[in-house]
C-alpha cells in the first residue's frame, strides 16, 4: 500500500518533522511504500533528505518523471 505524506504548505521544519513521524510509524508495519510530496522544492527535498531519509537510512529515490515526490520504502530503516 502506498501511503502520501504531503508537505505542501509546511515549512520546512514542519515538514522534516512530519516525515520523520510518519516514516517511523510505518516502519512498524510490513509492505509499505511512501509517496513524500514535496512539490518542487529542493531544498525542502534535500533538509528532508538529509535530516530524515539519511539519517536513518530509509530507502528512498526521486522519480524521473516527477521529481516533486520522493518515493520511500519499507526496506531501508535501521534502528
Amino acid at each position: 500500500m502506498i501511503h502520501n505524506i504531503d508537505v505542501h504548505g509546511l515549512t520546512h521544519k514542519q515538514a522534516v518533522i512530519k516525515v520523520e513521524n510518519e516514516l517511523i510509524n510505518l516502519s512498524i508495519s510490513k509492505n509499505w511504500t511512501a509517496e513524500v510530496i514535496t512539490g518542487k522544492s529542493k531544498p525542502m527535498q534535500d533538509k528532508i533528505i538529509k535530516e530524515v531519509l539519511d539519517l536513518h537510512k530509509f530507502s528512498y529515490y526521486i522519480p524521473v518523471n516527477n521529481n516533486g515526490v520522493i518515493i520511500v520504502e519499507e526496506d531501508g530503516l535501521i534502528l
